[in-house]
């Protein structure tokens, strides 16, 4: 297997990893003789490991090489992912998924720069596309596979099931020869430098708006379904699914696409429909308008997002583009849970068409903007 598919193969692990445990989340709190609350907050400890270990992989991997960094992280997820199955208290749990959780930080982001540092950029939008699909699929089997083998089994049975089967992407991996990059003593530059660089900042704002934007939204499509049509949990599971179908159609068609259009077009597209998306909320439109909704919302994202993902790997070039890329997940996981908070407060208050319509113009902003910005030259 080349390497590339065993960092394909990995990150589908590890994204099924960021939900496959909400769906059993009862079963875990009875086990455990605790509360779904609190138990819950081994997700929230999660997150918060995965986010922040960003800043300290990818200066690592400028360092070490990102197979080196990758398997090993790898391996310690596979690790935390077993003895999470082992726990037998509340703390114990939280405490091996917020290891979980910094593990897991380091697959995706690393995997994009692996991309950035092995494909011609000509190409690179096309292969993040097929990556956007393979991540979106595993997002959309997370829920429905964690809820059946938890079923059948149990969340231990699960747990330690799928941290073996993880070890068999990372075993290929230590099979690979992982040499240090030929200029890692050169450092590559500061975080500040490229804070300072108005091409990157551009491409960080951008991302964190749509961070910002988009998921603060997405959070709260499930209670915006049950409030307008009064679907059950399940109903709005399969509606907002499409999301992921469109997502995975837009990656499958980026080879096609990639050759009629410039990722300047991708990026304004992108945006128009994911904003076009949000506003067929506002109306009180039947549900089949919900339903085409998330399509366009899938293949949007995969139009403006992969294009940030494109400029974001240039960034700093190959000496230090693990650091420079770093900046760009941070800023995108910074949006996605500052965005998720401030918005929240217009659905405590009911505001729902207020919402889906700042998200909605805010999008078209976002990929505008990207649009008319010059593209980062090529290193």
């Amino acid at each position: 297997m080349t390497p590339l598919v065993l960092f394909f193969a990995l990150a589908f692990l590890v994204s099924v990893d960021v939900r496959i445990l909400a769906p059993v989340l009862p079963s875990i709190s009875l086990s455990l003789g605790s509360t779904a609350g609190i138990v819950g907050l081994a997700m929230t400890t999660y997150a918060l490991a995965y986010g922040t270990g960003q800043l300290v992989y990818g200066p690592l991997s400028d360092r070490l090489g990102r197979i080196a960094v990758v398997r090993a992280a790898g391996l310690g997820f596979s690790v935390c992912t077993v003895l999470s199955a082992l726990t037998v208290t509340p703390r114990q749990f939280m405490l091996v998924r917020l290891l979980a959780g910094a593990c897991a930080g380091a697959i995706i982001p690393l995997t994009l720069v692996y991309i950035g540092d092995t494909v011609a950029y000509a190409r690179r939008q096309v292969v993040i596309g097929r990556f956007s699909m393979v991540t979106s699929a595993a997002l959309a089997f997370s829920a429905s596979v964690g809820g059946t083998v938890a079923y059948l089994v149990s969340w231990r049975v699960m747990l330690v099931g799928y941290g073996l089967l993880a070890l068999v992407p990372v075993g290929l991996m230590w099979r690979l020869e992982a040499p240090r990059p030929t200029d890692a003593s050169e450092g590559g530059g500061r975080f500040a430098d490229f804070l300072s660089d108005r091409r990157a900042q551009f491409v960080y704002v951008a991302v964190f708006l749509e961070g910002f934007l988009l998921w603060g939204g997405v959070t709260y499509l499930g209670s915006f379904g049950t409030a307008r049509y009064g679907f059950d949990q399940f109903s709005v599971g399969l509606l907002i699914a499409l999301f992921g179908v469109g997502t995975m159609v837009g990656g499958s068609l980026m080879g096609h696409i990639r050759r009629r259009a410039s990722e300047n077009t991708l990026a304004a597209v992108g945006g128009t429909l994911m904003g076009t998306a949000f506003l067929s909320l506002v109306p009180r439109w039947p549900w089949a308008i919900f339903a085409a909704g998330m399509l366009l919302l899938g293949l949007g994202f995969v139009g403006l997002h992969t294009t940030l993902q494109l400029r974001g790997t240039e960034i700093g070039g190959a000496a230090a583009r693990g650091k420079a890329f770093s900046l760009f997940a941070f800023h995108l996981f910074a949006g996605m849970s500052t965005g998720t908070a401030v918005l929240g407060r217009l659905v405590d208050t009911g505001l729902y068409e207020a919402l889906f319509a700042i998200v909605g113009i805010g999008l078209i902003g976002v990929g505008l903007g990207t649009s008319l910005a010059p593209p980062r030259p090529v290193h």
